[in-house]
This record gives C-alpha cells, structure tokens and sequence, in this order.
C-alpha cells in the first residue's frame, strides 16, 4: 500500500524524473497533489489528503511556521533537495526539517528507494489521524467551546450581501458575529468575497492559509463535517470563530459551486448561526451559467441557501442607487425578502431629515417601508480597525453599537420564529 503524499518542490531540478519514478506501478509512494506555495501546502496538509509532505527549499513562501502547521495538521515532513545545493539543504534543516534527502544526477533510483523509505517513516505516525490536530493538552484548543453534539439543534446561515462600493457590509457581518455571540449563539463569521475578502484584516487575524479554501477541499473529498470545519475555522473569542478568506482575488476558481453547496448545508446542520459576508458579486458567469466557472460562486450559492440576507447599502445618492438597482439582482437571486439595513446615516450628505429620506427613496423605488437605519461613527469604526478589534469592544456605549446590537437581536428572533414547528 503507498503512502498519500503531497509535493511542494518547485523549481528542483529532477522533480520531472522525481514524479514520474513515483507513479509506476508498485512504488510506495503516491504524489496526490502538487502544490506551487506554501499557502497552498498547508491547505492541502489541513484537506487531509496526503500522510506527508515533500518540500523544496525554493517554494515560495516557506517558512518556519509552514512547519509548523503541518506538524499540527500531523502530516510528516522531509526534505528535497538537488546535489550541490548546500545553501537550500542548510535552509530546510534551519526550519527544523530534520530528514533531507539529496537527489543527485543519474542516481534516481537510489534517492526513490531513499525518499520512500523516509516518507513511510515520516508518515506512519499519522496514518490514523491524518488532519486532526491533537489539542489534548492545549488550552486554546480550537475546538473548545464548540458544540459538535449530535442532539444539538440545527443551526442558520445568514448571508450579508453589499452594494458595489464600500458600504460597510464586512462592518455589519462583523458586529452581527460578535453581538450574536455576546448574546449566546455560537456564530461562525465566513469570508466569502471572492472579490476582495478583508474580514480576517479587520480582526487583525493573519492567517496565511484560507479557511474557506480549506473547507472547500474536505467538501470536494466527502470528508467536511462540523469537526473538520470547526478544525478549518479561527477562534475570536467565547462563542465565535472565523473561517477566512481567499487571500488573493485569483484563488475564486478554488470556491467550486457543488463545494460550497455542501459547506452551507454543513453551516446549518451544525448548532449556532453562521453569517457569511459574500461581498457585492452578484453577476452570472461570462459564458452563462452551464460553464461550471463562477466567479461568485460563493455568494451566488450562499444567498441560495441562506435562512436570512441582508442586504447592505451606505445612506448617500450613490450607495442608494447601487443599492436600489442591486436589489433588483438579489431578488432574481433569491425568492425571500432581503432585510435592508442603510449604513451611515448622516445629515451631512442627505440634509436634516436624512432618515425620511432613505426611508422614501427604498419605499417609492422598491417598495421597502422598514430598512434598518444604522447611524454613521467613523471614530469608532475607525479605531476598531486600527486596533483588530469590534465595535463592542472599542465603544461599547456608542449609538451605532446599540443599534448594531438591536440588529442582532432582530436577525435572532426571526430565525427562532422561522425554526419554531
């Protein structure tokens, strides 16, 4: 039986001899995939596909933590490296890789008998656990807190959609999160703007490897379940964790839409209520939607599938004009009625009766007579960015905390409503 093993050796010379001796019949090794950065290692360590990893001195992006999170995902580590390069050997074993094996010219043979005997090695200690992180005896465990009970009740998905522009719907999914949590549930707050994701960011989370793409993998290979995501997620405190986002605008082709039907549906099978910030993507795919290539798979499926949308618009003439016309999208998009919630209300620009007239505009345009109306606060909005933190912890007693609170509140009385036989 062949060990599952990943490669992460770019730029090797002899990697084409290297991965062709691995896939004749009988070798002990299998390469199930190839990854071209460090990034894309570690989500395809913490997928639970492979027993090991191969690595490269010259993947870019490596570094010492990338160590470390494959040891924590219990995937075995060895090195690769071509004859004559001192530097990269010396490189891998200063991050801790103890085994490097030297491919030379001509000598194929040897360093497969050497890699294989190396990888089996390196990964027999996780062959009945490959992917689970032992938290036996870490007290932030990330799954502490979790409530993984099959006798729990199911859960909700909320999907919080934005206008074009900067609206402040990452704001709002962050302060429902949050409020969410302080009142109780268990909330799960998922990036899934394939646009621009920047909910990690402004909670000062960095995290290399995307959570999001991580759960999409366990979806695609039948393994995504409430342990695997809770494993995938980020913890931000008592009762609320993240599953971040892609890091890079390119990586949207990772978000398949049959993967992420199955991480919502996962969402709401589990207790607690996940709020997915899907960005403003609303649009179809270039060459319709047969092609299997969408670009807002995310928010096209997660707005699908949601119990809730809320659909976010800033209070000024332009944002209510991208609001007004995407609103007539969503509702192609789903047969429920979004709740509208208009951000920064301020006599500034709309004049003294500001809230009148959004109020008007929504109800003779759209015909929505009760949008929620959350004030504008930039000072605390803007120190909660700076420092990576919420609204409830940066300004607690502000106006526009109380209203998001009250928001919060709203969203969970109408979903136990709904989840009342």
């Amino acid at each position: 039986m062949s060990v599952p093993v990943v490669l992460a050796a770019p730029g090797l010379a002899g990697e084409t001899d290297l991965v062709a001796a691995l896939a004749r019949p009988g070798a002990h090794v299998s390469i199930v995939r190839r990854c071209v950065d460090a990034i894309d290692l570690v989500g395809a360590a913490a997928s639970g596909c492979a027993h090991a990893a191969v690595i490269g001195p010259h993947l870019p992006r490596l570094a010492r933590d990338t160590i470390a999170r494959l040891a924590a995902a219990r995937v075995g580590v060895l090195g690769v490296v071509a004859a004559g390069d001192d530097a990269g050997e010396r490189m891998l074993r200063d991050l801790d890789v103890s085994e490097v094996v030297v491919i030379a010219p001509g000598d194929i043979e040897q360093a497969i008998g050497q890699l294989s005997r190396a990888v089996r090695e390196s990964g027999a200690a996780s062959v009945d656990g490959v992917g689970v992180v032992d938290t036996s005896d870490d007290v932030t465990s990330p799954l502490s807190g979790i409530d993984l009970g099959a006798d729990s009740p199911p859960g909700s998905l909320i999907a919080v959609w934005g206008a074009h522009g900067s609206p402040g719907a990452t704001s709002v999914a962050i302060a429902l999160a949050d409020e969410l949590a302080r009142m109780g549930e268990q909330s799960l707050l998922i990036d899934a703007d394939t646009l621009g994701g920047s909910t990690a960011m402004a909670l000062g989370v960095l995290d290399e490897a995307s959570g999001l793409a991580v759960a999409c993998r366990h979806a695609d290979a039948g393994t995504l379940d409430a342990l695997t995501l809770a494993q995938a997620a980020r913890s931000l405190g008592e009762g609320w964790r993240i599953l971040t986002g892609i890091n890079r605008a390119e990586r949207w082709v990772e978000l398949r839409s049959p993967a992420l039907t199955r991480l919502w549906q996962v969402c709401r099978d589990q207790p607690g209520i996940a709020i997915a910030d899907v960005g403003s993507g609303l649009e179809p795919p270039e060459s319709g939607w047969t092609s299997g290539a969408d670009r807002f798979a995310a928010a096209h499926t997660a707005i699908e599938h949601a119990d809730a949308v809320i659909a976010v618009g800033s209070a000024d003439p332009v944002g209510m004009d991208r609001l007004i016309n995407g609103l007539e999208v969503l509702r192609q998009r789903s047969d429920m009625s979004p709740m509208v919630v208009i951000n920064r209300v301020r006599r500034s620009v709309l004049g003294r009766d500001a809230a009148g007239q959004v109020r008007e505009a929504l109800a003779r345009h759209v015909q929505i007579t009760d949008p929620i109306l959350i004030d504008d606060d930039p000072s605390a909005f803007d120190a909660a960015l700076k420092d990576g933190r919420t609204l409830a912890e940066i300004a607690p007693r502000s106006k526009v905390r109380a209203q998001l609170r009250d928001l919060a509140r709203t969203v969970a009385g109408e979903l136990a409503a709904v989840a009342a036989p």
